[in-house]
């Protein structure tokens, strides 16, 4: 969708209203339909199968000359037009409205589980924690690495850049909501309805739309693609190390089947419902499920957590003390747990 939308970015072809990019992007883009089938949109299967191709093939060269090499590119480039697309934000008319926005919260909603089950799904998405990513990567490294300072590094870089993506994306829609007379606060959605409908909006309204519209959705390549690379690359490297077989042989067997069912579900009238329906599961539900069985099983049953904390502190500068047992241990569990079982029920 992304690699669509930077090209349509070109001539704006998704209008000049919220109306009309809304539906733009629902009937002329998606041809979006319920129920079930598989109805193949052309234009994004295409796009999707090279998206595949891509990731494979850096797969395919390895940790060092495909993953290494690829970040090393990928994740400045992505920190460089991004923070352009932000300091850009901040000159327009009604970005000082989103801030406030953005800066002032609102209480009241920490009562409620979603929220907080939501945030979880977030943070473990972003972080890469509770798909296998970093247990995979970490992997790969030497015995005696400084791992709490890293940790630390990578907490702080990330919260920071997310920061940093929030005073853009409110900058902009406060020019949206202050320009446009389609779209106010409550129109404006989350996920693909903020990314594919809001900002296609506005970006026909700022001046130097096309350039700006171009380096918004290059950056969703480039965080689409460093995170799919990472969530393949996790189930390649546990059957190459189970099965005992060549690296060609398992991105092949394991990333194959994958782009597959990809293919299958995604590019398709019903794909955004498709879409809706796995987000749902994988980063509402099941990662937060998966987290939780992992704190049970290695800080209860298995009793790990003072041999973990023992190897924390011989091999890094920053000392793991009673605070994060009891944050592994009580805290994030009964949190977890609690926030879970409500949003199920609900």
């Amino acid at each position: 969708w992304a690699a669509s939308y930077a090209w349509f970015s070109i001539d704006e072809r998704w209008g000049q209203t919220y109306e009309e990019s809304a539906e733009f992007f629902s009937s002329t883009f998606l041809n979006a339909a319920n129920g079930f089938g598989f109805d193949f949109v052309p234009s994004i299967a295409i796009v999707l199968v090279a998206v595949w191709v891509i990731t494979l093939g850096v797969l395919l060269a390895g940790v060092q000359k495909g993953i290494g090499r690829t970040a090393l590119i990928f994740v400045p480039l992505l920190v460089v037009l991004f923070a352009a697309l932000v300091i850009r934000s901040l000159f327009l008319n009604g970005a000082m409205d989103g801030l406030n926005m953005f800066f002032t919260p609102d209480w009241s909603v920490l009562t409620q589980p979603a929220v907080w089950v939501a945030a979880y799904g977030q943070i473990f998405f972003s972080l890469s924690v509770g798909f296998g990513i970093m247990l995979t990567y970490s992997s790969y490294l030497k015995r005696k690495t400084n791992l709490t300072s890293s940790g630390l590094v990578v907490g702080f870089s990330n919260s920071a850049f997310e920061v940093l993506a929030g005073i853009g994306v409110f900058a902009t829609l406060g020019f949206l909501v202050t320009t446009s007379a389609g779209a106010g606060w409550d129109d404006v959605s989350g996920g693909p309805g903020l990314a594919f409908i809001a900002f296609p909006a506005l970006i026909s309204q700022m001046p130097g739309g096309p350039v700006w519209g171009v380096v918004f959705f290059v950056c969703l390549i480039l965080a689409g693609l460093t995170s799919l690379i990472s969530i393949v690359e996790v189930v390649i490297s546990s059957f190459q190390d189970k099965v005992g077989v060549s690296r060609t042989v398992a991105t092949m067997a394991i990333g194959v089947p994958m782009a597959v069912v990809s293919i299958l579900l995604m590019p398709t009238e019903q794909g955004l419902q498709n879409l809706d329906i796995l987000d749902k599961f994988a980063n509402s539900i099941g990662i937060v499920g998966v987290a939780l069985i992992a704190l049970i099983v290695v800080m209860f049953v298995l009793r790990k957590a003072p041999t973990l904390r023992d190897h924390l502190n011989s091999v890094s500068s920053f000392k793991a003390g009673p605070i994060w047992i009891l944050c592994l241990a009580v805290i994030t569990p009964i949190v977890l747990a609690y926030s879970l079982i409500m949003e199920t029920i609900s």
